[in-house]
């Protein structure tokens, strides 16, 4: 019971130097662009949590659900922050340009609008990437009992290729599905008199 306890407390002990890291760097970064700019303390927490939320919670939360135990260096602290912030890149910034390259940019609307639509697309892939990584590990046996099933009829259909066949289509399909989604969410944000001018 004692180690238990141990262990928990040095992985909320990792979690909160982690945090406690990315705070210090930002307080820094505040300081010096309060003294060097112009710019109000208030645009720049803003943009900083911004940031923090873009490019850090989403890979922290699937750091904290199927990585936690993974070690890279010997500081666990680091680790975390490595992972969250790769895996934030590897999933809401190539999703962010796929959907603001092929959504945003062929619609034809006015830039203000565009540069606003294309502020919000992060924070939406953001609110799904989380969404599906705590999805995925509620349902992780039910979708594994599927993926079997469905491996074994591909292998049984195509031979040894099948499953590799399979893993291409569901990775294209993902991919599909959530630009469909975020495509969705943008009609409805953007007024249909707005898109058609």
């Amino acid at each position: 019971m004692n180690t238990n306890t141990e262990s928990l407390q040095s992985k909320y002990k990792t979690d909160l130097l982690m945090w406690g890291g990315v705070l210090a760097v930002s307080a820094v970064i505040i300081g010096i662009f309060m003294i060097f700019t112009t710019t109000s303390p208030i645009d720049l927490i803003k943009k900083i949590l911004s940031a923090i939320l873009i490019m850090l919670l989403p890979g922290y939360v699937i750091v904290k659900l199927y990585l936690d135990d993974w070690k890279l260096t010997e500081n666990p602290a680091v680790d975390k922050f490595i992972l969250s912030f790769g895996l934030s890149m590897v999933t809401v910034q190539s999703l962010a340009f796929l959907v603001n390259y092929f959504t945003i940019h062929a619609a034809d609307v006015d830039q203000e609008l565009r540069i606003k639509l294309e502020n919000w697309v992060p924070v939406i892939i953001v609110a799904l990437v989380i969404g599906i990584a705590v999805g995925l590990k509620f349902f992780w046996p039910k979708l594994t009992d599927i993926w079997n099933r469905l491996s074994a009829w591909f292998q049984a259909k195509l031979g040894d290729i099948g499953p590799t066949l399979l893993l291409i289509l569901t990775v294209f399909l993902t991919l599909a599905l959530l630009f469909g989604l975020i495509q969705l969410i943008l009609m409805i944000v953007i007024p249909t008199d707005i898109r058609t001018t």
